[in-house]
């Protein structure tokens, strides 16, 4: 009897004890699990407060943000939350403000239409710009992309051949142009202004507009004006004389001139009539001397 006693207490005591032990291990497993899931909790809310940029309750929004980590020229935008970068409500404005002047493209590109940047020929960019690889007489502007880093940019062909070539005596520039300018020429062929021929003698010379204009060279606005400021005064009047309706002598240049022949003639007949009163002289002594004789 007493042994039964003993062994039903026995086996009461060991289903107590593993009873609490499975309650201690239940109670220590879930503190743990408890603990371990505040502190994943703790983490995300820190990792959420930190791609907040400021650290405040509101969780951000995912925005488009550029990746500074591809590098500029790589570089593009992403939709994303991201607390190290600017955000754009979208990619088009994402791509302007963090890539504006982004040489490759490279975020533009990645747009579900991108933009063709408004070319004004086909292939080419909105904007023109100087073609610095050839030698300036022979270069012009050009709009083919991508646009050289620092290169200066006119918004058409031909302010950028005024800007960047003006002066460019080949006119290649120009010549580029869908609608080369005829420079309003005054004859067939020749520009809009008249300049003095240096190559010519300047008792011979005139006034040209043939093309092209010579480096340096005065330039007015009609040829009689060209005549009269760069040969004033040409005793010769070739310049004058090469106008299609020259300009007649005034009275008092004509008076003159008449004055001038006159007086040469006088001169003229004054020393002929010396001449021939030497000659008689001579004549006259020298028969004399014969009678002598």
């Amino acid at each position: 009897m007493r042994v039964a006693t003993i062994a039903l207490l026995s086996n009461l005591v060991a289903k107590t004890e593993a009873t609490g032990f499975r309650d201690l291990v239940e109670t220590a497993t879930h503190r743990e699990l408890k603990s371990n899931a505040a502190a994943v909790d703790g983490a995300e809310d820190q990792h959420r407060r930190a791609q907040n940029n400021c650290f405040t309750d509101q969780p951000p929004s995912a925005a488009w943000h550029p990746q500074y980590s591809s590098g500029w020229t790589n570089g593009f935008c992403r939709f994303t939350v991201d607390c190290n970068s600017p955000a754009y409500t979208s990619e088009l404005l994402c791509c302007r403000g963090a890539y504006a002047g982004q040489t490759s493209g490279t975020c533009l590109s990645s747009l579900p239409s991108p933009p063709t940047m408004s070319p004004t020929e086909s292939g080419g960019l909105d904007v023109y710009y100087p073609d610095y690889a050839t030698s300036w007489a022979a270069a012009g502007c050009i709009n083919t992309r991508p646009l050289p880093s620092g290169r200066p940019t006119y918004s058409s062909q031909i302010a950028c051949c005024s800007g960047a070539y003006a002066g460019q005596t080949s006119g290649k520039c120009l010549s580029q142009l869908p609608s080369p300018p005829t420079m309003s020429p005054t004859e067939p062929g020749g520009l809009d202004v008249y300049y003095p021929d240096y190559a010519t003698s300047w008792i011979e010379a005139g006034c040209i507009n043939t093309r092209p204009l010579p480096s340096g060279r005065p330039t007015y606005s009609s040829q009689v004006a060209c005549c009269r400021g760069a040969y004033g005064g040409q005793v010769s009047r070739v310049c004058l004389n090469q106008l299609s309706s020259p300009p007649t002598p005034s009275p008092q240049v004509t008076l003159a001139a008449k004055s001038a022949k006159g007086r040469k003639l006088s001169q003229g007949a004054t020393f002929g009539r010396r001449l021939e009163e030497s000659v008689s002289e001579e004549t006259r002594s020298s028969k004399a001397r014969k009678l002598l004789r």
